[in-house]
């Protein structure tokens, strides 16, 4: 029987060129929230963690009894800049195919909500490459959210690819190699990736590398 090897993605950062929409969200929000401005590069600082990280990052001091409230003009504002601002990283529809069609199962891990990474894989015309779009549960870490992956689809061999240190230390959490994509936002924190890649059209050949054909 051939073995079942998985391909796990981070969306934002790796797949997903989240500064399009993201920046505009959140000064949108801000503005809307508390009057404040949002600095570029504290957004982009913050992307990949998760939303009460997010929340408090941008809005230091900011009390928790708002954090509905905060998180409900987010959702309505980045929706809408979805649709009108989406775009994958050069190369990444042509790898996830590649990937797809030599026949690996892909899936994505992220610490979005799950009606978020349904929203991007389809804005990006992805979702039908992706047997499971896991977003990250109340309370959950990366490494947790990774592990609700592996238990859905038990794979005898997985590779997890990402562009954040929360990334990497899921998949030392739970047994597995790590791909860097040094293309992202922060690439230094992915230093001590397996492999690190440059482009996403170098993908490939890391996964083979890891968990062969």
């Amino acid at each position: 029987m051939k073995e079942k090897k998985l391909v796990v993605f981070d969306m934002d950062g790796t797949l997903n060129r989240i500064e399009l929409f993201i920046i505009p969200t959140y000064k949108e929000v801000l503005q809307k929230f508390a009057g404040a401005q949002a600095d570029d590069d504290t957004v982009m600082r913050l992307m990949g963690c998760v939303d009460e990280q997010i929340y408090q990052g941008l809005l230091p001091g900011a009390p928790m009894e708002r954090f509905d409230e905060f998180m409900a003009l987010t959702a309505e504002a980045e929706y809408r800049n979805i649709d009108r601002y989406h775009g994958a990283f050069d190369g990444v529809p042509q790898m996830i195919r590649q990937l797809s069609e030599a026949g690996y199962i892909l899936a994505v891990c992220t610490n979005g909500t799950n009606g978020y990474v349904r929203k991007i894989a389809s804005a990006l015309g992805l979702a039908p490459y992706f047997t499971w779009l896991q977003g990250a549960e109340s309370g959950c870490t990366k490494s947790d959210t990774l592990k609700m992956v592996l238990d859905k689809i038990r794979p005898d061999k997985a590779v997890m690819v990402g562009d954040r240190h929360h990334d990497m230390q899921a998949a030392r959490d739970n047994g597995l190699p790590f791909i860097g994509c040094q293309y992202g936002y922060l690439p230094h924190e992915v230093d001590g990736a397996d492999i690190r890649v440059a482009c996403a059209a170098d993908i490939p050949r890391a996964v083979k590398a890891l968990i062969g054909e």
